[in-house]
């Protein structure tokens, strides 16, 4: 039966991206408009919102409170999207709400993320949360969750990723989400180069809002996600829990939420000998983190690497070829996926190998010397299969 309830919902994508929030403030209307019964804080950027988001919701947890977490997008099923306290929505919260108010989506032609939107403050409110952690999708300017009117702005890094809707520079991409801070509203954001930090002055001034600036970001403290790019967004997490003061949360409780945070597909390890990794890197930025961290690794090193459409690595290739002594280029065979033998045209070397079968691409594995670092990268539709070839849950955590 939840089948059909999570085919109906996901048979919404095929009305593709649908930008504005008009929809979403009507079909949030129809649902009485939940998101106004509990604080939430929305968080933008282009990578790192995911791993910001749940540091904040998992030091908030540690501290005692219900806190809901709205990310995207999810790895295996819909319901990693929607989590409370770190546990996924359940399949009859997914039924009752599609009961309630299908007639509302039919009626408004909503889209997949602005149905899911709906969804997960809908299930907050329902539940009673104390705090809602809301992921920006794309954008930010008309995105849905600025329908939802949170309390406090989050700004995670800023680069180029999905240009031909968000604009071509780091600075038309970058007016797109600060577009999401609202009349005295504070947004909290790493420190950004000047170009962008000037578009963001313009706005705040513009909606009378202030925007706060974290220096000085080092080690990481205590998170034991992997990456140094991951230090930036402890201080940013770190940063917005201490600008809650509502909320009452100890020293204790910042590192405890922090050093226990868990946060699938960022350069997650999967496997031990060989070493695997997996991680959802899909643009410059990300792939330069990743290559980074592998950099620091010995062993051989493997790159299995499927990618979808709009993904420019153009910039980043030389530094991928010079990490991985080998890449094996497939496909995910899931909606707007890049043919293995399109992508196979990026790589300038002889060290590439095309396998357009999944599975038998991830399976090198199994005839990999065991000190191989081997990394599985490139999109989030990897992680159904790697689910079920790895015996891993992405669901709670």
């Amino acid at each position: 039966m939840i089948k059909d309830y999570i085919a109906y919902l996901l048979s919404l994508e095929s009305k593709g991206i649908k930008l504005g929030l008009e929809r979403t403030e009507e079909l949030l209307e129809s649902c009485g408009n939940p998101q106004k019964n509990f604080k939430s804080i929305q968080v933008i950027g282009t990578n790192g919102k995911g791993s910001t988001s749940a540091m904040i919701a998992n030091i908030l947890k540690v501290s005692g409170y219900k806190v809901g977490l709205y990310t995207s997008p999810h790895l295996t099923t819909i319901n990693e999207r929607i989590r409370i306290n770190g546990q996924a929505i359940l399949n009859n919260d997914i039924i009752d709400f599609v009961n309630q108010f299908q007639q509302s989506i039919e009626i408004l032609n909503s889209s997949f993320f602005e149905t899911m939107t709906a969804l997960a403050v809908w299930y907050f409110n329902k539940e009673k949360v104390d705090i809602a952690i809301l992921e920006t999708g794309l954008g930010g300017r008309l995105d849905s969750i600025t329908a939802c009117d949170s309390n406090l702005l989050v700004c995670t890094s800023i680069s180029k990723d999905h240009e031909h809707i968000l604009g071509e520079t780091v600075e038309e991409i970058a007016y797109e989400k600060i577009c999401a801070l609202k009349e005295n509203m504070l947004c909290i954001s790493i420190n950004h180069q000047q170009s962008i930090k000037d578009v963001f002055t313009k706005q705040a001034q513009l909606v009378k809002s202030k925007i706060r600036y974290i220096e000085n970001y080092g080690n990481n403290q205590f998170i034991k996600l992997n990456g140094t790019h991951q230090s930036e967004n402890e201080l940013l997490a770190i940063t917005t829990i201490k600008q809650l003061t509502d909320f009452t949360i100890n020293d204790n409780d910042i590192a405890e939420g922090l050093s226990s945070v868990i946060w699938p597909g960022r350069i997650q390890k999967i496997h031990n000998t060989p070493t695997i990794y997996y991680d959802v890197a899909h643009n410059h930025a990300s792939f330069n983190s990743l290559c980074n961290y592998v950099e620091t690794l010995k062993g051989t090193k493997i790159l299995v690497i499927a990618l979808q459409k709009h993904k420019n690595l153009h910039t980043v290739i030389n530094k991928i070829e010079s990490t991985f002594d080998q890449i094996i280029v497939t496909q995910t065979n899931i909606r707007n996926f890049v043919p293995a033998q399109d992508l196979e045209t990026l790589f300038h070397f002889d060290k590439t190998t095309r396998i357009e079968n999944t599975l038998e691409a991830i399976k090198v594995y199994k005839s990999a010397d065991k000190t191989d670092i081997i990394v599985i990268a490139g999109s989030h539709y990897l992680g159904p299969i790697i689910s079920k070839e790895f015996k891993i849950s992405f669901e709670n955590i």
